[in-house]
């Protein structure tokens, strides 16, 4: 399971062959569509015995922004007003499936699907985190760590040598 990619997981969880994965919400109606009977819940992330602070919340991440290069700085920031107003980002993000920008929206499909329900409570309670966002090749790097951590859950390396490894490894991508 190490070296493969999100969406190989998600194949492998679909298909049974996994029982627990970290995702994202963007894969839930695709985990529905492929495998209907498959009885699923989402959990918090798993913390440390006795770990009292927020959990983080893995995300797909979609931005918008204003290139500094354009004529219509105004009306562009005026859209992007627009978008995270709470009504009109509830709205966006229910017909997307998505986690609010606006921390008061709250998407219809939260209280239509009690998985989707769920995950929002779990969202309101943490915070969202995903490291790789923005980087270079993020899904190699992604692999590479998960390379490197599962060897260390197999006892070949110590926690130590499995952050040097990974990071000569993303080295040569930056």
């Amino acid at each position: 399971m190490a070296s493969k990619t999100e969406q190989e997981k998600v194949e492998e969880f679909v298909n049974g062959r996994i029982g627990m994965m970290v995702d994202t919400l963007a894969h839930v109606n695709l985990i529905r569509e492929r495998n209907p009977d498959l009885n699923f819940d989402v959990v918090p992330m798993p913390v440390t015995e006795g770990y009292e602070g927020k959990r983080g919340l893995a995300y797909a991440s979609w931005g918008i922004g204003i290139a500094e290069s354009t004529e219509h700085k105004e009306e562009a920031w005026k859209l992007v007003q627009y978008m995270m107003r709470e009504d009109v980002n509830a709205r966006l993000v229910s017909l997307a499936n998505a986690f609010p920008g606006n921390v008061n929206a709250k998407p219809d499909f939260v209280t239509s699907d009690p998985v989707f329900a769920k995950a929002f409570e779990i969202f309101q309670a943490g915070y969202l985190a995903n490291e790789f966002t923005g980087l270079p090749e993020a899904v190699d790097l992604m692999r590479q760590f998960d390379v490197e951590t599962q060897k260390m859950l197999e006892g070949q390396q110590t926690p130590e040598e499995t952050a040097a490894a990974a990071q000569a490894k993303w080295m040569e991508k930056f």
